[in-house]
Order: structure tokens, then C-alpha cells, then sequence
């Protein structure tokens, strides 16, 4: 799949008339007047003044040729006698865009969208057929008010630009559509997307993603894993995993979109994936969250630990580690043990402490979660009781007691 070798840019007469209009709110906004001059003048050929504003001039400051008006005034003639297709060439095509403010054709094309049947017909002047070739896909992501969501997905010019629909079900069983428009580039083994929102009629910056493509042909990839940063609904920064799933045909797209089932192999991947950032500005560090307040129980958790697992059948399973007082790593000091996975939160407004684990190596244990008061972290604290639940080693469900020795060390 290839883009056309145009060295030159052929634009619909749509695109050419956006592309004068431009040029011309661009020239008075440059040059502080309100009108136009005459044909001669604005373009600068024949019986010209060079001492005053033209637009000959404000291109060769832009570039390194010489510009002739007449040029691109033949051009507006083209048009206004109705030829369909008019062609800058190369040179000419890299002044306009860069007087305009744009840095290539795409980004020209992206913020002057129009009609969709107007985009196909400059589209197949700037790709071949094979190029433009449109892939289908379903979006799945944890959205908000934490639900699964989904919408549709269309990527198209050689994979180049990529069009999100998210739909939002209603209470009243309508749906509400919200647009992302993006440009696609491939770095590697990854797929960069930044796309805009249309808002009021204009198109400002909306989200960035970034999906693992491997090294293969982005058209054979039936499955794209990533993850986004955007603005949601409600204004709230957000990121998370989405997948796009691809679909047959457009018709199966939108059939599939409109189906509020979520298949089970996507919900077990993306549910709860999500982080949410309040749109607040803390004054003070105990503003960052609700959960600020106890920073001062989590920096008391740094120290060394043993755990005591007390199971029902009488066995017991030691478990050693540590939490680095620097970054709160979590280091196992139980010989031929590792953590796969470790987590530690604080429960019940700082009053509890929860352990995660997923271990590997000789222990009784698979996954366990322990739960504490934090009593054990006075200095008057002995031995203290709390309570485990997790998988064992052959994949039993287990749980008890487990007591804990903590020192500062």
C-alpha cells in the first residue's frame, strides 16, 4: 500500500477555495488591513507596487526561489472557470502551506475538514486505491462512570488517519457520539496517534494513544492493545487500556457498536483499568487525594517484616521482606522466593493495611492478601494479629490468621 509520488498537490476545487480564503484572512491579519487590494497587487505581477503589501513578497521571505504572482493567480482563474482538480506544484505547495501555518498536507487536510463524500475525492487524488483502503474496528475501554463502553473505529490512508466515534448509552436508551479525529504515525514496533475533538465547530488537541504493533503489516493486526491520555466527559484527565477489535466490514462495525454486550475476552482485560485524575490544583501536599491525610502512616509501613501464615490444619509458612524507606520498594528476604506482583494500600482512612502478593519459588503460596490494623506500628507494638485470604501452591483457596513481627530496621 503507497501513496501516490505527487510531487505536486492536487487539491478538489472545495480544497482550493478553503486554501484562497485562508491565504487571504492570513495576508490582512499579517498586514493589518481589512481588504483585499485589487487581483494585480495581492498577487504581485504585471504593473505591481512592490513598495506595498503583496503576497509575492510574503512568500519569497518564506522561501529561497523566486515567486511569480501570475502563478498562482492563473491558479484562481482555474477555479473560478470550474476545473474540478487544480495542482500547485512542489515548491509552491511548501511556501503556501508554511505561510498558512501548516507542516504538510495532512495537517491542512486535518483542520479543514469537510463532508464525507468532499474528503473521499481529495483523498484518492493523494492515495491510490490500495492505499486508501479503510479498516474497521471496535474500541473498547473502561470509560466513566465505570462501565465498559465501546465505539467505532475507522483507520484509513495507509494508515495514516484514524477516526474515533465513542458512543455514551443514555438513560432514556439514546445514544449520545463523541468524535476524535487523528493522524497516525509508526515508530518501530508502536503505532503514535494524537487526534482533536470537534468542539464548537473547530477542532482542538483531544488525546494521545500509543498501541504495541509488533513488526508486522499494521492491515494483517486483528487486535490492538494500548493505552490513552485524554480529557473525559466531565473534563477529568484520564488514562487507561483500550483494544480495538477488528470487524469485518463497516455494516459489521456498526452492528457490533450498537450491541451493548461486551464480550468477556475484552472485560477481563480492561475492567478497572483506569486512572483518574481529579481536575483540582492542590494548595498543599494533603490535597493531592483523600487518601493524602495518612501519607504519614504510609512512610511509617518502611521497615523489615515477618509474617506468621497460621493454616486451619495446623501448618504454618514464614514469609520475610522489607519496604525501602527511599522509594518503598518491597524486597523479599525469604530464600528462593520473589514477588511477581506486590501491592500495599491503606484501608478504612489510614486504619488498615493491605498486603497483595503474587509469589514464584518455594513457598506455600500462589497470590495471598493480608489485612492488618496499624496498631503494629506504635513503638510500644509486639507481635499483632491480622487475617489472610490467597491461593495456594496447588491451587487450593485458603485462609486464617497470620501475625506479624515490624521493626524500623
Amino acid at each position: 500500500m503507497k501513496k501516490q509520488e505527487f510531487f505536486s498537490l492536487p487539491l478538489t476545487a472545495a480544497y482550493f477555495e478553503i486554501l484562497i480564503v485562508q491565504l487571504k484572512e492570513t495576508f490582512k491579519k499579517k498586514h493589518g488591513i481589512k481588504e483585499i487590494p485589487k487581483s494585480m497587487q495581492f498577487y504581485g505581477y504585471g504593473n505591481y507596487d512592490s513598495e506595498k503589501p503583496n503576497l509575492k513578497e510574503d512568500l519569497e521571505h518564506i522561501g529561497s526561489d523566486f515567486i511569480n504572482g501570475k502563478y498562482l493567480y492563473d491558479k484562481v482563474r482555474d477555479f473560478r472557470k470550474g476545473k474540478p482538480v487544480i495542482k500547485i506544484n512542489q515548491y509552491y505547495k511548501s511556501v503556501l502551506l508554511l505561510y498558512l501555518g501548516y507542516d504538510s498536507v495532512d495537517s491542512f487536510l486535518d483542520e479543514n475538514r469537510l463532508e464525507e463524500s468532499k474528503e473521499k475525492k481529495q483523498l484518492a487524488l493523494l492515495y491510490d486505491e490500495q492505499a486508501n483502503k479503510t479498516f474497521y474496528y471496535i474500541n473498547y475501554y473502561y470509560g466513566e462512570d465505570d462501565v465498559i463502553l465501546k465505539g467505532e473505529t475507522i483507520i484509513s490512508n495507509n494508515w495514516k488517519k484514524i477516526k474515533h466515534t465513542y458512543v455514551y448509552p443514555q438513560e432514556d436508551g439514546t445514544n449520545k457520539e463523541h468524535y476524535n479525529f487523528g493522524n497516525i504515525i509508526r515508530r518501530e514496533d508502536t503505532l503514535h496517534i494524537n487526534s482533536k475533538t470537534l468542539l464548537d465547530g473547530k477542532l482542538v488537541e483531544g488525546a494521545s494513544e500509543i498501541y504495541y504493533i509488533g513488526h508486522t503489516d499494521p492491515s494483517n493486526v486483528r487486535y490492538l492493545i494500548g493505552t490513552y491520555c485524554t480529557f473525559d466527559i466531565y473534563t477529568n484527565t484520564v488514562a487507561g487500556q483500550t483494544i480495538l477489535e477488528r470487524c469485518d466490514s463497516k455494516e459489521d462495525m456498526e452492528e457490533r457498536s450498537k450491541n451493548p454486550n461486551i464480550p468477556p475476552y475484552i472485560a477481563m482485560e480492561i475492567r478497572s483499568k483506569r486512572i483518574v485524575n481529579k481536575s483540582i490544583v492542590p494548595k498543599h501536599f494533603l490535597e493531592i487525594s483523600e487518601a493524602s491525610p495518612y501519607a504519614s502512616i504510609y512512610e511509617s509501613l518502611t521497615g523489615s517484616y515477618m509474617l506468621t501464615f497460621y493454616f486451619p490444619n495446623g501448618f504454618e509458612e514464614k514469609l520475610y521482606f522489607k519496604i525501602l524507606p527511599t522509594n518503598y520498594k518491597m524486597i523479599v528476604q525469604t530464600e528462593n522466593v520473589y514477588f511477581e506482583k506486590d501491592n500495599l494500600d491503606l484501608l478504612n482512612k489510614g486504619s488498615v493495611v493491605h498486603f497483595s502478593f503474587n509469589f514464584a519459588g518455594i513457598i506455600a503460596f500462589d497470590h495471598v492478601d493480608i489485612y492488618f490494623k496499624t496498631y503494629f506500628l506504635k513503638d510500644d507494638s509486639e507481635r499483632h494479629d491480622g487475617v489472610f485470604s490467597g491461593i495456594d501452591n496447588e491451587n487450593r483457596l485458603v485462609s486464617g490468621s497470620v501475625s506479624i513481627a515490624f521493626s524500623k530496621s
